[in-house]
Order: structure tokens, then C-alpha cells, then sequence
């Protein structure tokens, strides 16, 4: 080996001792988190975080994956999926501002005012987390304006809708969201609770409410393994362990009492929430982020949790427009929890939300009248529930839409077919799938004939669903 000169060695270290220094310099820039932060995070994973099946289309194929496509990984602890958090845009079809816009109006007509808390996509909130290519790919900006034009939007059609621009363009010491599950944490919660409390103590009509005072505490520390998390191990073995945040709790503040309650009598709240998981109150304590609470908080009002975990953006919805309470007039506010990736474009879906926010056939002459018995399992078979002919045939061509009002002996009919057949030789078959925790025996579907002369001669239910007891069916049709 030949000794090094001395010129080549200075050389040597002006070209190393910079990149070294540079090294440094990053590393002291990114300090390594302590034990207990690296625990708080979860930090049980070891490289690579991420295996190559992510990347395969038939990994989404079906079953709970499909809802995860595509999963990538962001910087440490955090992933994203591509298809829903990384969404650009937010569109609204014609026909569904159509319906929003009626929804907003029958409403109206219960004395009701809708509110919505669109709650933005984890992209939106955590974009700072993408690692590259991810990072490039993600317009941040042109995806806000897309996110406050569906707001807009929504407010065209009567909506009062929370103001989330400050939100969306504020730096935020705590996360709006978990790293690796798509729920809000109670952080975001509130943040997202005190901007629909701005929009709803902006309408006058609110003083009419009766007032309570609520307080909020810590409660105990959320464990969050993760939705995203559950999904990366099954696919590649590997997995980060659980995120750790601190949960609030609201409660009545000590010593407080509603106007009516100091006079004797006990106020009905007339604020209904409905939403998704993010929103219910739920058994399990590590699955509460308190959005009722903070609203009850910020609202200085009582509010009903309506909430429906598994119902997905209409679940909750639909159950409240079949509720008693909703009947007798009892609500002035409907705040409606919405994730703004949800197109609300299915029309089977507004086909039963709009009768159910008419009433049904409950305040309208019946056309017609039915019963029937769906036998056990009774699956992929057809029954008539009803029938317009003979001498107590009304004719129902001419007269637009229908509402089709059942009753049914218990709630487990889920998944069937509701056709509809007419006099000029055409039918509707409609697929409807209830959500599994909607319970409630009544269901309401607007029948649209296919021609303006077409008559509505029967209906039948033919289920999808093994049947494990019997199921009577009582039916209605009126005028929509």
C-alpha cells in the first residue's frame, strides 16, 4: 500500500469534512423521539414498513381491504390510503343537489334547519405526513378549493354549513387526525365542533333553545391500534403498535339546570346529531372522540346523539327521519356529521331518505293497501305485499310519484329487491341494503313510474337474505 501524501489527504478532507457536517447538521434537526414518545406514537415497527402486496390492485379486491385501497406509507407512524384520504375532488351531480335541496325543504317544514359539519380528508389535514412520490402528487391547495366549493355548494342549497377554512388553513399543534386509523381524534373533534357551534349561535332562532351549561374534562388515554394499522399486518406481518392520545369527557357543569328545570319542568332537547363513527358515543371508551360533548359545550344546549357506527354517510340519517321524536316535531337542529369524500350520488339511497323526511304515507290518502307474510328462509323468493286491482283499484297514472309506506314485523330484512310492476308492461326492480344496525321495522321508497300513463298494478319484496323467523309485512301507497 503506498503512503498517502500529504496534499492528497487535505484534499481528501475537504471533500468528506462538509458532508459530514451536513449529516450532523440534519441530524440535529431531527432529533430522535425519547422512549416514552416513540411508545406514545407506537413506534413498534421495524423496517421495511410497507411490503410490495400493498401495491397489488388484488389485495383491494373485496371483503374489508377494498375500502383501504391503495395504503401507502408517510413519514414515521403515519399511513395514508390513496383512493379516499389522497381524494381531489369533491363533486356534486345535479341530481343530488336536487335532493339535498328537497331534503333541506321537507325539513323546513317540521320547523327543522340543517346543519352540516363536512369533515375534511386526512390528505387535507396531514399532507405535511406524505412522503414522496405521494408528497408531488397531492395538489394541496386545488384540493381545499375543492373541499370549500362542495361547502359552497351546499350552502346553495340552504345548508348551513361550518365554516372549516380556518381549520383547513391553520397550523395545529395536536393531530386532527390518528396516524394510522381514518376516525378524527378528540382534538379534531373539537376544533370541528366549535366551528359548527359558530354557525348554528349565528342564527337567531337558537335563543329559543333553552340553555345548560356543559364542562369538559380529560378522561382517560385513548389506545388506537388503527384501522390502516389492522390492515397493513394482515397483508404484510408487520405492524405498528397501538398510538396513545388523551380523551375528553363533557358533562353537565356542577349546578346547572336549563331555565325550564328551575321552574319544574324538564326540557326535550331539540338539537339532533347524526353521523358516522366519528360521532357516535359507543361501549367501548377508546372509541369515543367526544364530538357530542364539545358540542354540547360550545352550543351551551342539549343535543341528542343519533350517531350510527357501520351506517355509513345516510345510516344515521335515515334512522332519525324514521323516529317518533321526528314525527312529533320535537327538533329544531339537525346537525349532520358528513365525511366530504361521500359523493352522495346513489339514488336508491335518496329514494328512501325523501319519503322518510315526508312522513311517509302517515298525513296522506292511501291509494292502496296491503299484507303479506314473507315464509322462513324465504330467500330469493317473491311475495306480493301489495296489490292494485279489482273492484278497490285506484288509478295511479298521471299522478307522478308514488311513496311506497311498509311495516314490518321486525327489523333483520336488510338486504332484498322491491319490484314494481305497471300496467304498460314495465317495472322498477330496486336493490336496497340496509344498514346492519339500523333498527326499525318501517321503510318508506319513492316508486317512479316509467311513463307518464304507466299504472301501478302490484309490488313485490323478494329478499337476499335467508330469513330466520317469519316476517309480516304491512304496506301503504299514497301519492308522493
Amino acid at each position: 500500500m503506498l503512503p498517502l501524501r500529504p496534499e492528497t489527504v487535505c484534499l481528501w478532507l475537504l471533500l468528506v469534512l462538509p458532508v459530514v457536517a451536513a449529516a450532523q447538521e440534519q441530524a440535529a434537526a431531527e432529533p430522535e423521539p425519547s422512549p416514552q414518545e416513540s411508545l406514545m406514537r407506537g413506534a413498534f415497527l421495524q423496517p421495511p414498513f410497507i411490503c410490495d402486496a400493498l401495491a397489488d390492485p388484488a389485495t383491494y379486491a373485496d371483503g374489508t381491504m377494498a375500502s383501504m385501497r391503495q395504503l401507502v406509507a408517510g413519514k414515521r407512524y403515519w399511513y395514508f390510503r390513496t383512493e379516499v384520504d389522497l381524494q381531489t375532488q369533491f363533486p356534486v351531480s345535479a341530481r343530488t343537489r336536487e335532493n339535498v335541496r328537497e331534503l333541506v325543504t321537507l325539513l323546513s317544514r317540521r320547523g327543522i334547519q340543517l346543519v352540516v359539519m363536512l369533515q375534511p380528508t386526512r390528505g387535507l389535514m396531514h399532507a405535511d405526513e406524505l412522503i414522496q412520490p405521494w408528497r408531488g402528487r397531492y395538489p394541496l391547495s386545488a384540493v381545499r378549493d375543492a373541499y370549500l366549493r362542495k361547502a359552497e355548494t351546499l350552502r346553495a342549497q340552504g345548508v348551513r354549513v361550518a365554516d372549516m377554512e380556518p381549520v383547513l388553513r391553520s397550523d395545529h399543534a395536536r393531530e386532527y387526525f390518528f396516524r394510522r386509523d381514518h376516525h378524527w381524534t378528540p382534538y379534531g373533534a373539537e376544533v370541528s365542533a366549535r366551528q359548527v357551534a359558530r354557525v348554528m349561535l349565528a342564527d337567531p332562532g337558537i335563543e329559543a333553545l333553552p340553555r345548560m351549561a356543559f364542562e369538559t374534562r380529560p378522561d382517560i388515554l385513548l389506545r388506537k391500534l388503527g384501522t390502516l394499522n389492522v390492515a397493513v399486518s394482515q397483508v404484510c406481518g408487520n405492524a405498528y403498535g397501538y398510538q396513545w392520545v388523551r380523551g375528553s369527557v363533557t358533562v353537565p357543569a356542577e349546578g346547572a339546570a336549563s331555565a325550564d328545570a328551575l321552574f319544574g319542568e324538564v326540557s326535550v332537547p331539540s338539537i339532533a346529531l347524526v353521523g358516522t363513527s366519528n360521532s357516535d358515543n359507543r361501549d367501548d371508551r377508546y372509541k369515543n372522540y367526544n364530538f357530542h360533548g364539545f358540542l354540547q359545550q360550545f352550543l351551551g344546549r342539549d343535543v341528542v346523539n343519533l350517531a350510527m357506527t357501520g351506517g355509513g354517510a345516510t345510516g344515521a340519517l335515515e334512522d332519525f327521519l324514521y323516529s317518533p321524536s321526528y314525527a312529533a316535531g320535537q327538533f329544531r337542529y339537525l346537525i349532520w356529521e358528513l365525511p366530504v369524500n361521500y359523493a352522495l350520488g346513489e339514488p336508491e339511497v335518496w329514494r328512501q331518505l325523501l319519503p322518510a323526511a315526508a312522513g311517509g304515507c302517515a298525513d296522506r290518502p292511501r291509494l292502496a293497501r296491503g299484507a303479506a307474510t314473507l315464509p322462513v328462509p324465504g330467500q330469493d323468493q317473491r311475495v306480493e305485499v301489495l296489490a292494485n286491482a279489482g273492484k278497490q283499484r285506484q288509478q295511479t297514472a298521471g299522478q307522478g310519484s308514488l311513496i311506497l309506506d311498509l311495516t314490518f314485523s321486525h327489523s333483520a330484512l336488510k338486504d332484498f329487491y322491491v319490484l314494481a310492476y305497471y300496467d304498460d308492461g314495465q317495472r322498477e326492480k330496486v336493490r336496497i341494503r340496509r344498514p346492519g344496525r339500523l333498527d326499525t321495522g318501517r321503510f318508506t321508497l319513492r316508486l317512479d313510474p316509467p311513463g307518464n300513463g304507466s299504472h301501478l298494478l302490484s309490488v313485490l319484496l323478494q329478499p337476499k337474505q335467508p330469513l330466520a323467523t317469519p316476517l309480516t309485512v304491512e304496506s301503504a301507497l299514497c301519492d308522493y
